[in-house]
């Protein structure tokens, strides 16, 4: 039987053997290749998010509290869930009714860290032109080409970047080809910082080591920059993005959270110099149309995003480290957990494939 990677609070990994229903009519098997997680979503998920503790509504698109349970219940043991965003891999088998791939093809798609994948036709794209590294980016690269659009980023503007995980350093490139004049970006961590500069950032910050929207202000001639994209889900990175602001400049709200807002005062900045607060959220899921529909929808902004990495102008080449094996990767995810300086976006590698 084919085994997946499953976890069930983020701090231990194993190998889980799982049954592939019969092939459906317009369904496609594949043989997984490569794959990434999604660091900071699949953490949410797992360590808990508003979907656990209130209820949806879809109707008010509200979050209303769950009923009280008319006896104490103890508190549910997690289950084993299986981690994974996106795969790339070869067609094996496809059902009767598949128009679109045949036994042999390329092809990447949403799906968990597994060695066979099975999903409607519909759901997996052909690779063509992209790099197995390129394509495991495409999602995050998608959230990122969605925020820059959702700050209205235009040529001369001047931005900056908070968080510079994958989201973040796409936004980083992204905004550099939209034509931002200036590129600023914040992270902690030595290696992302690098690579901000590598690939658009005129400048990376450590937050730890200066006042990073001072030094932005001070950057850009005391007055600050037009629009700044939060992506790390933390209430400081919040608070310094709205602080590096022009007068009446945006700030793109992208993650979930912050779940802590003690260093997020709206008394200051915020109050005083009238910012824009604009939420992005890319997923078609959570039934947000793009802010330009019906011009831009959903797979515009995801096509277009493919294309910018075919064109050469974005790249996931040295975001995707490390790289491990299947075999190596439960393992892997602990060393990782405990030390996030060494990588950015968690790449594995499958063996034994054509």
């Amino acid at each position: 039987m084919p085994r997946e990677i499953v976890t069930r609070d983020g701090t231990s990994f194993r190998f889980r053997e799982y049954h592939l229903d019969a092939l459906g009519p317009n369904e496609v098997r594949v043989r997984v290749q490569f794959a990434a997680p999604k660091h900071g979503t699949e953490l949410q998920l797992i360590t808990g998010s508003s979907f656990e503790r209130k209820e949806w509504h879809p109707e008010l698109r509200m979050f209303l509290p769950r009923p009280t349970p008319a006896e104490p219940q103890a508190p549910a043991e997690r289950p084993e869930r299986n981690i994974g965003n996106m795969i790339v891999g070869v067609v094996s088998e496809v059902g009767s009714a598949v128009t679109r791939f045949r036994p042999g093809e390329r092809v990447f798609g949403y799906g968990p860290i597994r060695e066979v994948h099975q999903a409607p036709e519909d759901k997996l794209r052909p690779l063509g032109d992209l790099s197995e590294v390129d394509a495991v980016c495409v999602d995050p690269a998608h959230v990122a080409f969605v925020a820059v659009r959702d700050g209205n980023i235009r040529i001369g503007d001047s931005v900056a970047v908070f968080g510079l995980g994958a989201i973040g350093l796409m936004v980083v490139q992204i905004a550099r080809a939209g034509g931002a004049r200036k590129v600023f970006a914040v992270d902690p961590l030595p290696m992302r910082r690098a690579f901000a500069e590598r690939h658009g950032a005129d400048r990376a910050l450590d937050p730890n080591t200066c006042d990073v929207a001072l030094e932005i202000k001070r950057a850009t001639g005391n007055k600050g920059v037009d629009v700044s994209i939060e992506t790390s889900g933390a209430g400081r990175a919040l608070h310094e993005a709205i602080r590096c602001l022009r007068q009446c400049g945006t700030v793109v709200h992208v993650p979930w959270g912050p779940k802590d807002c003690r260093d997020l005062n709206l008394s200051e900045e915020f109050h005083h110099n009238r910012p824009t607060l604009v939420g992005s959220q890319a997923w078609s899921g959570w039934e947000n149309p793009d802010r330009s529909y019906p011009l831009w929808d959903h797979e515009r902004a995801y096509q277009t995003t493919i294309e910018l990495f075919c064109a050469g102008l974005i790249t996931g080449a040295g975001v995707v480290t490390p790289i491990v094996s299947f075999e190596d990767a439960p393992e892997a995810l602990v060393a990782i957990r405990e030390r996030p300086e060494t990588t950015i976006k968690f790449g594995v590698r499958f063996g034994g494939h054509d």
